[in-house]
Parts: C-alpha cells; structure tokens; sequence
C-alpha cells in the first residue's frame, strides 16, 4: 500500500525485512527513548540487536519506507487475539465491563509499538493540515524545526490497521495512550474511549483506550469524510478488483 511519499509493507517473519523491522524498534524503544531495558534481546543475522517480545508471535507487523530514499520511516505491530492476551492487558488496570458490549475477547487486538523515525515527525508547518501528531506518545519530544513527519504517514499507518481488522474480524482495538495524544485524536474523528485509570508507574504515565471500527466510520463520516474515504480507498479498489475477476460475485 502507498501514499504520494511512504510505501507501506507487511513483514514476514523469518525475512531479511522482518530483521530490520526489529532493530528498528530496539533503535527506537531500546536506544533512542530507553522504554524497554536493552538486554538479552537476540541479534539479527548482520550482528545488529533487535527488540522482540512474546507478543511478536501473535501479531502481524508492518513498516513503512520513504519512496524517495528507500529510509524506514515508521514501524507497528497489530498484536491478535491468542492465550496469553494482549501486552496492555499485564500492564495496566482495564476497566469492566468495557463500553461497548459487542467487544470481546476474540474480537479486539491491540495497536502497538507504533513508532516514527526521528526524521519524519511532524514539523511546524505541519499544522492545520487533517491529520498531525505523533501516533503515540512512545515518540519523543524535540522542538517542531527538528521533526519532519508528514500527516500521511501516520494516516497512512492506520490505514493498513483499519483494513487490516476489517479483513480479519478485529472490530476493536485498544492502545495505551497519553491524555493529550487521545484528545488529539478525538479532536480529527477518532473517537478512542478511555477504559481504565492512568498508570503513574509508565513514563510518561499513560492509559489504555479502545476504539471500533465501526465507531471510527460513524465519527469520520460526520465530520473528516475526506480521511474516512482515505481508508476505505484500498478497500474499495479490492471489491473492485474482485469484482472483476468474477462478475456474478455481489
């Protein structure tokens, strides 16, 4: 899947990309903001370390590549269903019953280790534009004239999440979150509800939010169709596509 600057990939594990993938989480999450502690993590095949976790079995990951100049530029992870639950889950209180009673255990993945290189985040000149801002506060904080993300690629991001649920039955998903990252996100139509408590014992303290599919097209559709029909573009051209390959299909 492309925007105009980024092409975004899914990364199978066992690849060369999948590698690259991990090292740069481990350069994002380990090195540059020091969240995860960076020991007895395993080495790619280039003697590069990489992050990984018990949850990278039942996930799909993707990355997300500058067009121009090839650059990692974003990297996520949709962490599935599976027996051992979803990373928020030991890490934060959750409210119960959650607000929604159609989300269930088998029907809600998590949204994780979203993360934006250094060189695209946002810049000043970002502003005003439909969607700017870093997709989760595992970002760090430098001034506006030293970020250069482009609105599109996190767009672009949560695009491949939305079709991806969409494609595997996943109609909710949940993220640990800053207050201020989830009102920004409410304000641009992405109404994620926040279902638990602040933990302190995080840095920066945080809380984990859900949000559904269903939801996010009824609030886009009122207010940000030009984002709603962003989404759905690479929907519709699949219907199209296999429309055509079997005409007698509705």
């Amino acid at each position: 899947m492309e925007t105009d600057f980024f092409r975004v990939e899914e990364v199978i594990p066992g690849t060369r990309a999948y590698e690259l993938y991990l090292e740069f989480r481990y350069e994002i999450f380990c090195t540059e903001l020091h969240r995860i502690a960076p020991s007895s993590f395993p080495q790619s095949s280039t003697g590069q370390p990489m992050e990984t976790d018990q949850y990278d079995q039942y996930s799909r990951h993707f990355m997300s590549y500058h067009k121009a100049t090839g650059k990692p530029a974003a990297s996520v992870r949709i962490i599935f269903p599976n027996q051992i639950g979803l990373n928020v889950t030991s890490r934060y209180v959750i409210d119960r019953p959650l607000p929604y009673p159609d989300a269930r255990e088998d029907n809600i993945g998590e949204i994780s280790r979203m993360a934006i290189s250094p060189q695209f985040r946002r810049r000043k000149e970002d502003n005003g534009k439909p969607f700017q801002g870093d997709p989760e506060p595992e970002m760090s904080r430098l001034p506006d004239n030293h970020r250069r993300h482009q609105p599109e690629l996190v767009l672009g991001m949560y695009r491949e999440i939305y079709l991806l649920c969409k494609q595997n039955g996943i109609e909710y998903c949940m993220a640990a979150m800053e207050n201020r990252f989830s009102r920004l996100l409410k304000t641009l139509g992405f109404p994620w509800a926040a279902i638990g408590p602040v933990n302190p014992n995080v840095d920066p303290p945080r809380r984990v939010y859900l949000i559904g599919a269903g939801e996010i097209e009824l609030s886009l559709s009122q207010r940000e169709t030009c984002i709603l029909g962003f989404l759905q573009e690479q929907e519709a051209q699949g219907i199209a596509v296999r429309i055509q390959k079997n005409p007698q299909e509705t």
